[in-house]
């Protein structure tokens, strides 16, 4: 805990950080429209959110994290850490810092990504970043409309989630990783990204290996992806060739679709392809959950390969 008077305490700057993009302008003014509020922002950096993402400039293993824009800084007369208090030697008492609230939407922030399972690749990837040469020769530019929409109304029970489809290489990954960042950014709250063969069906055939550890931890694994307030599952459709895998996603689906939870999926094939498959329940659940997008790009990882 610090003990401040007057003056606060200096604090060393972090690396040079450009203001939030447009779409992410349009994400917090679709935001303040469902709340029926209408103020600009004051903070040019960080939209009056009281923090910005700062990337690892050496883009080896840690991809970075957010931290307190330069606007909170000089407000601040805490050390930093909870419970985010200064002593007022004037009033000889302790006080809450007067950004100990943003310091708790920071916390919440760095919390929902570090738990999100985002691959450190696309971890600080946000939909203003998404190549503009894509947008202007595809439909990628229609996804990402539809996406600006349905994080501003992450909230409310009027949105969708996103069914991605496409070739290999197109780009859902990225723009499904970005999605999440956004919702972490603007909302800060838990999302999770579930590659289907190693994060569900792989995790879910190890919890019945008694040598693994997680065994005995099938049902566990079911409620955090049936309950997460945002999921992406990655590569759906790969594995379908059982009953019993067909049963687990059906069930996952279906448990979401009963909590009302944001599902963004992504696949190679079209939802049509799930009509004949378990009776068509997987598909009646997609088509009610989800708006479809088909991605149409040449291979996006390749393009941008040395970028």
């Amino acid at each position: 805990m610090a003990t401040i008077s007057k003056n606060p305490p200096l604090h060393a700057s972090p690396p040079p950080v450009s203001r939030v993009g447009s779409i992410f302008d349009e994400i917090l003014r679709l935001m303040q429209e469902e709340r029926g509020e209408s103020i600009a922002p004051v903070c040019k950096q960080c939209l009056d959110l009281g923090y910005v993402f700062i990337p690892n400039p050496d883009r080896t293993g840690d991809p970075g994290t957010y931290e307190l824009c330069s606007c909170q800084r000089e407000l601040c007369r805490c050390d930093g850490h909870p419970p985010f208090e200064y002593f007022d030697e004037e009033a000889n008492a302790m006080r809450p810092c007067p950004v100990r609230p943003v310091r708790l939407d920071l916390h919440k922030a760095r919390l929902a990504l570090r738990s999100s399972g985002i691959p450190p690749r696309f971890q600080g990837k946000f939909l203003d970043g998404i190549d503009q040469r894509v947008q202007e020769s595809d439909n990628l530019t229609d996804a990402v409309f539809y996406a600006v929409r349905m994080i501003a109304r992450f909230q409310s029970r009027n949105r969708r989630g996103l069914y991605l489809h496409g070739d290999t290489g197109c780009g859902k990954t990225l723009l499904s990783c970005a999605i999440l960042n956004e919702i972490i950014r603007a909302h800060r709250e838990p999302v999770r990204y579930a590659k289907i063969s190693r994060d569900i069906l792989g995790k879910l055939r190890a919890s019945f290996n008694p040598n693994s550890e997680i065994y005995g931890e099938g049902k566990a694994i079911e409620d955090e992806l049936a309950r997460v307030p945002a999921l992406v599952i990655d590569d759906f459709g790969v594995h379908r060739e059982t009953e019993w895998v067909n049963q687990v996603l059906y069930d996952l689906i279906d448990a979401r679709y009963e909590n009302d939870l944001l599902t963004i999926i992504t696949s190679n094939e079209p939802m049509d392809t799930w009509k004949g498959v378990g009776g068509g329940r997987i598909y009646s659940r997609l088509r009610e959950m989800c708006a479809e997008e088909h991605i149409k790009s040449p291979d996006y990882r390749l393009r941008n390969r040395d970028a």
